[in-house]
């Protein structure tokens, strides 16, 4: 039953439209580009439990925890897209040798110039009407994870090879443009 005096009616009857965004990726214009999906992460806050003689309670924690920040994207011929991943994941790692650390300085964030590890990152999302509607801003991202590529000769010469890159941020702010 409604709500005698309460509108039923959104005040934006539009629904989202699920694949119209960008991404911007300050230090991988490439993956930017081949951007096929992107979340916007989830959000939990950790909890406190309160013992009493009769039942325990629930009480909100002190500290919030962000889901991972996961891109696909699609891999072009020249594995660019890919590469410059896995040389930004090698390069923090140096799996090889302890200056390929300095590797970093040539994909240097312009607001992260003091630590190249990191990057910025942006997600805008478009309304309905192809406008910029919300931005979704990353602070400190770093990939952590950077899937297979699998080839095969039963693949159709159609099919689009595609990757996935998991990363990790200090936070991250949504705001209405």
């Amino acid at each position: 039953m409604a709500t005698p005096g309460v509108p039923r009616t959104p005040t934006n009857p539009n629904i989202l439209p699920s694949n119209k965004f960008a991404l911007q990726i300050t230090s991988l214009p490439d993956v930017q580009y081949w951007c096929q999906t992107v979340n916007i992460p989830g959000i939990s806050v950790g909890e406190a439990l309160r013992n009493t003689p009769f039942t325990d309670l629930w009480s909100p924690g002190d500290k919030a925890i962000y889901n991972p920040l996961s891109v696909t994207f699609i891999i072009d011929e020249d594995f660019r897209t890919w590469f410059s991943i896995f040389d930004w994941m090698t390069s923090l790692a140096f799996t090889e040798r302890f200056d390929q650390y300095r590797s970093l300085a040539h994909r240097i964030d312009a607001a992260n110039k003091k630590m190249p590890q990191f990057s910025d990152m942006s997600l805008t999302i478009l309304d309905a009407k192809q406008v910029p509607n919300i931005r979704v801003s990353f602070k400190n991202c770093f990939p952590v994870s950077l899937s297979d590529i699998i080839l095969s000769t039963t693949f159709d010469q159609e099919d689009t090879l595609t990757s996935d890159v998991t990363f990790r941020y200090d936070v991250f702010h949504i705001e209405r443009i």
